[in-house]
């Protein structure tokens, strides 16, 4: 069960793996060891900070284009773009391929977003 929280206008909620969590556009399956958190700033986009042991990276999902790590082009109208930005010495470019969109997308995400 996510945990979740307000301020100053972000809704934050906080996932621990395992497990799927969906966002707009994407899935993404949870190690045992990772949490994933969510910032909602009731904009036109959502970022996520992804965390393991001694590792981290962001998601940003909307429409603007992004200078990242790896960007994924979902052929939606909104997000049309994933763009995952890695922090120094964690997480490398393959975390891209756990990223699940457009036909690998789990019907379960298609419905709605995680809460």
């Amino acid at each position: 069960m996510p945990d979740a929280e307000r301020s100053e206008g972000v809704q934050s909620t906080l996932y621990t793996g395992p497990g799927l969590v969906c966002g707009i556009g994407f899935g993404i399956e949870l190690h045992q060891d990772e949490q994933m958190r969510k910032f909602d700033r009731m904009m036109d986009f959502v970022t996520y900070h992804l965390s393991g042991p001694q590792r981290g990276a962001t998601i940003y999902e909307g429409n603007a284009p992004q200078d990242a790590d790896a960007v994924i082009k979902t052929g939606r109208r909104f997000p049309s773009v994933i763009a995952i930005h890695l922090d120094e010495g964690g997480y490398d470019k393959s975390l891209a391929r756990r990223v699940l969109t457009g036909r690998s997308l789990p019907a379960v995400c298609e419905t709605k977003p995680t809460q």
